[in-house]
């Protein structure tokens, strides 16, 4: 297994290579259409803040179809909006699981929200800062609710969910790897005897071994929070992608017994049934 510290390396190289820029302009990630409390169609959108060295804040605002801000959320770190029917839409919010219902006795009539355009970013500032919102109502969800919120997050953050997945195949191997050193050093204690040096050198690499997963762990949950990520989907799949390993392991030595079983069947056969 002397390949897994040149995988990690190159992981580490393709993540340091691609780090995103940290400071941005507000942004709208999410736009659409809802139907207002007076039959009117508006727009129900999530704006991204700038999270610097963190991931980017959110927070949901509801627009008239001129685009005067009628409602402004909190801030949160995870939200999307999930339209089942024309203008029936659902704005969750998972970092504190709950669902965000517009309260049309609490709409304030703001001022102008900026377009969509990039050129309109820079007028993005004052919406997006401060603490105060109005306009909307935290509830629980409901089973139906949070399995639909949930496809629509794995939907979309598939990519980063794919990358912990290999991060927790890699953690798998190194852990495989510590525990091949480990039963060769007692075998070669009992063999050879000098047992001082060989603790000491195995407990030396099976610490080396344990801050490289640490260290990858920590990097697929800090990239898994700038990506707005779950705790939950971030640990399912950096376990989906641990416990993939032993399985491939398993099925591996069950194909190589079942292949040994039938090369000594056709062996025990007489000569004269092999044709």
């Amino acid at each position: 297994m002397k390949w897994i510290p040149i995988l990690v390396l190159i992981l580490v190289g393709i993540i340091s290579g691609s780090a995103p820029a940290w400071a941005h302009r507000p942004y709208f990630t999410q736009v659409e259409k809802v139907r207002l409390p007076d039959g009117e169609m508006g727009e129900a959108r999530l704006l991204n803040g700038d999270g610097i060295l963190g991931p980017d804040p959110i927070r949901a605002i509801i627009v008239t179809a001129e685009g005067r801000l009628l409602a402004r959320s909190h801030k949160s770190h995870s939200m999307t909006i999930i339209c089942r029917e024309e203008g029936q839409c659902l704005i969750f919010d998972f970092a504190a699981e709950k669902i965000l219902e517009p309260v049309p006795s609490s709409f304030r009539q703001g001022p102008l929200v900026p377009g969509l355009a990039d050129s309109d970013r820079d007028e993005l500032w004052e919406l997006e800062d401060g603490l105060e919102n109005w306009g909307f109502a935290s509830r629980d969800l409901s089973t139906g609710e949070m399995f639909l919120g949930y496809k629509a997050l794995v939907s979309s953050r598939w990519p980063i969910m794919a990358f912990n997945f290999v991060i927790g195949a890699l953690c798998a191997l190194l852990l495989a790897f510590a525990i091949t050193i480990l039963k060769e050093t007692i075998v070669a204690i009992k063999e050879k005897g000098n047992w001082f040096f060989l603790i000491f050198m195995t407990s030396l690499a099976i610490l080396i071994i344990a801050a490289m997963a640490l260290f990858l762990a920590l990097v697929s949950g800090f990239f898994s929070l700038l990506g707005g990520l779950p705790l939950g989907l971030w640990l399912a799949s950096l376990c989906l992608g641990g416990v993939f390993v032993p399985v491939c392991f398993q099925f591996r030595k069950g194909s190589r017994m079942r292949s040994g079983l039938e090369q000594e069947a056709s062996f025990a056969e007489p000569p004269e049934n092999r044709f």
